[in-house]
């Protein structure tokens, strides 16, 4: 192994990746915060949405800021959403988690193919985690992001040297399809709303990255989570229904668990290949 293979799958340069991918949360919590309003995400910086004082780049840490200022904010000790320091901690670790899976363990592929997979599969990760927040926060996802989203990942597959343009081509348009054909169901033939259309494109983002034969089981974890949580939920909100209180609050989005399920595959795929072909070994 040489020095630049060495230093790549070094547990120092995967700390670093954790550390990238911290800074980078601190964006998408920008991200999640902004888009739904219809704000900009570059102009004016971080501001406390309290009271309006911009934070100074010495409170503007990841992770670590939140701590030293115990959650509040420095000029009007208004509290600090919790969410800002977990979206930050999930991005480090989804980093730290891509460099070990793309470039410390793969040391037979070149350097830049293996850099080009972590930059290409950190992004990815990154939109799933800003939609999920986005999803959970307003049971919404975006089309300013979902829909550049497709092709933007679908020609960055050329680059990460992943699945062939035709699978990934076909996971895109069936991963919206699929949806599509739920939606449409429910609202002709049942005559009410089912599944979201943003979830169909979420999907569609999902297969231009990881092709066609990922969606089965994304599709089929997410579900299998989703009904996990979700049943709990329902028992909670018909004993607040009852008393009175709002269901509404209590529904919960699909897009988190399509996130999840993605990135599980992403992480996994060599074992989850392994076991689903031993029966036919």
């Amino acid at each position: 192994m040489d020095d630049t293979a060495a230093l790549l799958s070094s547990p120092l340069a995967t700390a670093l990746a954790a550390v990238f991918g911290a800074v980078w949360g601190s964006f998408c919590n920008v991200v999640i915060a902004r888009v739904p309003r219809g704000e900009s995400v570059v102009r004016p910086g971080s501001r406390c949405p309290a009271c309006g004082t911009a934070i100074r780049a010495g409170d503007n840490v990841p992770i670590l800021s939140f701590l030293w200022l115990r959650g509040r904010c420095r000029n009007c000790r208004a509290t600090i959403s919790p969410r800002y320091p977990l979206v930050e901690l999930l991005a480090a670790l989804l980093a730290a988690a891509i460099w070990w899976r793309f470039v410390a363990s793969d040391p037979g592929q070149v350097a830049a193919v293996r850099l080009a997979r972590f930059a290409g599969y950190f992004a990815f990760a990154g939109v799933l985690l800003v939609l999920s927040f986005i999803d959970l926060a307003t049971q919404l996802l975006p089309d300013v992001i979902t829909l550049p989203a497709i092709p933007i990942f679908y020609l960055a597959g050329f680059a990460v040297h992943g699945p062939g343009w035709l699978a990934r081509l076909i996971g895109a348009a069936a991963g919206y399809l699929v949806f599509r054909l739920i939606a449409d169901f429910y609202f002709y033939v049942l005559k009410r709303e089912g599944l979201g259309l943003g979830d169909g494109k979420l999907l569609a983002v999902i297969g231009a990255v990881l092709g066609w034969p990922a969606l089965p089981f994304v599709v089929f974890a997410a579900a299998f989570t989703g009904a996990a949580v979700s049943l709990p939920v329902a028992v909670i909100g018909r004993r607040r229904d009852a008393s009175g209180q709002s269901l509404r609050r209590l529904q919960v989005p699909f897009g988190p668990f399509l996130a999840a399920a993605a990135v599980g595959y992403l992480l996994l795929e060599p074992s989850l290949a392994a076991w689903f072909e031993l029966p036919l070994g």
